[in-house]
């Protein structure tokens, strides 16, 4: 029904290779806010999670 907000977007996980020098986040939706951390795997496991990471994206262009 209109006016009824839209759930929570659900954590999701993004695998980037040891030699990558950075990573591109997305799709990410306009007016919205984040929490990001960071883990790292090799071959002994998982390493502790880094500290969270906040941030917002602005409003979003016009489509073409």
């Amino acid at each position: 029904p209109p006016g009824t907000p839209e759930p929570p977007p659900q954590p999701g996980a993004l695998t980037v290779p040891g030699e990558a020098g950075g990573a591109v986040l997305g799709p990410l939706q306009p007016w919205s806010r984040y929490r990001l951390q960071v883990l790292v795997f090799n071959g002994r496991g998982a390493g502790p999670p880094s500290a969270e990471i906040h941030f917002h994206t602005p409003e979003g262009g016009e489509s073409p």
